[in-house]
């Protein structure tokens, strides 16, 4: 697979949990499945999986999945498969409201810490406008 470690871990955190849907996502992502990217929500202080992106060959493509699921008002995360590496980016708009943005911010890192233990983020991006994501 393109994952560390045989299995997806449980979040060691004490502030986010993480679904049993994106858990079992994970889990077929670094089995090996044709999983292009991950967009994630928080909701009740839980991760949870918002589309699964295709996978696809050439950037260009990518950003054309990437931008429709980027709403104006809503954060997300994508973690994104990049051939053997993965990326993460924060979709955090200027528009959204305050907690929201505290929220992911703090979640990011989180986030982050318990997809280390799966291998390594090659690239992490935070945006807050469409035009930032290339």
């Amino acid at each position: 697979g393109r994952c560390r470690g045989a299995r997806v871990p449980q979040m060691h955190s004490t502030s986010f949990g993480v679904s049993d849907k994106l858990q079992s996502e994970l889990q077929r992502a670094c089995g090996g499945a044709a999983v292009g990217g991950l967009q994630i929500h928080i909701r009740n202080e839980t991760f949870e999986l918002g589309e699964t992106l295709p996978t696809v060959s050439v950037p260009a493509l990518l950003k054309a999945a990437i931008t429709p699921l980027l709403d104006e008002r809503a954060p997300c995360y994508l973690l994104l498969s990049l051939q053997s590496e993965w990326a993460l980016a924060s979709w955090v708009p200027d528009a959204a409201g305050v907690r929201d943005k505290m929220l992911y911010s703090s979640g990011r890192e989180a986030l982050r810490k318990a997809f280390a233990s799966l291998g390594s983020l090659s690239y992490e991006a935070h945006w807050a406008g469409k035009g930032e994501a290339d």
